[in-house]
């Protein structure tokens, strides 16, 4: 009775099984493998400048940090800078620290400021040089609609995936059918802006002073690239 049971289990298994494998289309239904790409370059709308102020001794006169960064939102405001897009760069806990400790320690503080084109950049760098900032240079830029980009790029390598089958069928006389397995593989290539570092004036071995360069201002777009591997039904 045992062995007719055990008979009985292994059949209704095996029946199971071939079952599954007939039902699945990735084994059972004739297929093309393929991948598809889509691209887009963007221009940056989003620059985040770096940049710090430092406390310092102006003939003997300790410049105090509060008034550096109160002279630096009145430059900013003045200009028609949107000052809730300045932040500091972190959460400034050392610098508290270490000045509560040491009322003789230079202090210093890092800020971000958000600008969307390089015609308010130039003029931020002006700012910044005129109230002596210690170091400033563009930390990254993105874009504020980034999210949306990124789905079209997406859908185009969709799309190119499909046109791929299908013109690789038509030269056996086929059609490609539904997808049976579709895989994406993102690549986001996030850019940076080259020798954009604010240069100080400096004096020369004559005596004469120097002005500062223009900052080169030159981004690279942001690049997206996206890829799928695809499978799809032979119709």
């Amino acid at each position: 009775m045992k062995t007719i049971k055990i008979l009985f289990i292994l059949i209704l298994f095996s029946v199971s099984s071939f079952a599954q494998n007939e039902l699945n289309p990735l084994t059972s239904t004739p297929y093309i493998e393929v991948t598809g790409e889509g691209e887009m370059e963007i221009v940056p709308d989003q620059i985040f400048l770096h940049f710090t102020l430092k406390e310092r001794y102006v003939k003997n006169k300790k410049i105090d940090i509060e008034d550096l960064e109160k002279k630096m939102k009145q430059h900013l405001k003045a200009n028609k800078f949107d000052l809730k897009k300045l932040s500091l760069a972190d959460a400034d806990a050392d610098f508290v620290t270490i000045k509560r400790k040491n009322k003789d320690v230079l202090a210093s503080k890092d800020y971000l400021l958000e600008v969307e084109t390089t015609d308010e950049l130039s003029d931020v760098w002006q700012i910044l040089d005129e109230i002596d900032v210690a170091n400033a240079y563009i930390q990254r830029v993105d874009h504020s609609q980034m999210e949306d980009f990124k789905k079209e790029v997406k859908i185009k390598a969709i799309q190119a995936a499909k046109e791929k089958a299908n013109y690789l069928l038509e030269a056996v006389d086929q059609k490609a059918g539904k997808p049976l397995f579709i895989q994406e593989r993102e690549s986001y290539h996030q850019p940076y802006a080259a020798n954009m570092r604010l240069e100080k004036m400096h004096v020369m071995a004559d005596g004469a002073v120097a002005a500062p360069k223009e900052p080169s201002i030159s981004f690279k777009k942001i690049k997206l690239n996206y890829k799928v591997f695809a499978r799809f039904a032979i119709q």
